[in-house]
């Protein structure tokens, strides 16, 4: 946990000393619905069942140019439930996502798009009511992202935008060996406020 918490802080400084250094970047808090799954067999495998939850964060980000470059902070929740078994894993995440964005200013809406990497802290996983079983799960995560959204205002704005996030680590959920990779997948719908 002292890690996870170093890595935070480390992220943390390094988000608010690289945003102002961009030029008239914007700052933006966000937050919404978060629908998670765990693939083992492509998109929707099996009889596994997305874990509902709920993301929260932080976006920093350059100006209101075309192309612009930004990172977040994100808590989300993750995890998957397997119908007809008390089998589950709820996942919690601390996502930053460090992407490309291009946007395109009209009056008064300006829609955008953007995709990046996203590195993912763990900070906690839950099987039923006690701890994870130890399977050498890994406690960072990398994965893909795209998303695109509108910004509806000039200066401050309210922002609504989707997201979806393409797992590409092993998250090692089973406690028996088998080739099989348990990998994230997860789509958010995401409101904010930027300013």
């Amino acid at each position: 946990m002292t890690r996870t918490f170093a890595c935070l802080l480390a992220t943390a400084l390094g988000v608010t000393t690289v945003a102002p250094a961009q030029g008239g970047g914007g700052v933006a808090l966000k937050g919404g619905f978060s629908y998670g799954n765990v693939s083992n067999r492509g998109v929707l495998p099996g009889n596994l069942q997305e874990r509902t939850g709920f993301a929260v964060g932080l976006s920093f980000g350059t100006g209101r140019n075309m192309l612009g470059f930004g990172v977040e902070a994100l808590y989300a929740q993750r995890g998957v439930t397997n119908s007809g078994t008390t089998d589950e894993r709820r996942l919690d995440y601390v996502d930053v996502p460090v992407f490309l964005r291009a946007l395109f200013p009209t009056p008064g809406i300006a829609p955008y798009a953007y995709a990046g990497p996203q590195v993912s802290f763990e900070l906690r996983c839950r099987a039923g009511g006690a701890a994870c079983p130890d399977t050498d799960r890994p406690s960072t995560s990398y994965a893909a992202v795209i998303g695109g959204g509108a910004r509806l205002g000039a200066t401050s704005a309210i922002t609504i935008e989707g997201r979806y996030i393409y797992g590409l680590s092993d998250l090692k959920l089973s406690t028996v060996t088998s080739s099989e990779s348990y990998k994230t997948r997860s789509f958010l719908i995401l409101a904010g406020w930027a300013f």
